[in-house]
């Protein structure tokens, strides 16, 4: 649960503590903007600006995007999970692919390159399973 706002949190100065309660939200899923919208964390421009400025804090982030990342894969498999019918799959498919688009983003760029790792999936109402 998010703390009560503190005196200065939203004024910039780097905080350890600050750092490492975004970069916990970040690898449960959190958007940094939602994270930011937290009158208790500082600015996105803030945040920014540490990453700029903060080779710890990049470092701590890149990690907790990465974790991110995993989270999101464990939310595809319980999403693809909880099939109950032909009626869920277009919905289901859509937040899988929402979430898979986004997982791509959250690694490093190195991650990413042409060619590389991909993920495609393929839903039909017609799987006999469902």
């Amino acid at each position: 649960m998010p703390e009560p706002a503190t005196p200065g949190a939203r004024r910039g100065a780097y905080s350890r503590r600050l750092a490492e309660e975004i970069c916990t939200r970040l690898a449960d899923g959190h958007s940094l903007r939602a994270i930011c919208n937290d009158p208790a964390m500082p600015h996105r421009a803030t945040v920014f600006r540490w990453l700029r400025d903060n080779a710890a804090f990049r470092a701590l982030y890149a990690t907790a995007r990465e974790a991110a990342a995993d989270t999101l894969a464990e939310e595809i498999i319980t999403i693809a999970d909880c099939a109950t019918g032909r009626d869920d799959v277009p919905a289901m498919k859509l937040r899988m692919e929402a979430r898979m688009w986004v997982a791509t983003r959250l690694r490093p760029p190195a991650d990413r390159r042409e060619g590389g790792n991909t993920i495609a999936i393929t839903i039909t109402t017609d799987d006999a399973d469902l």
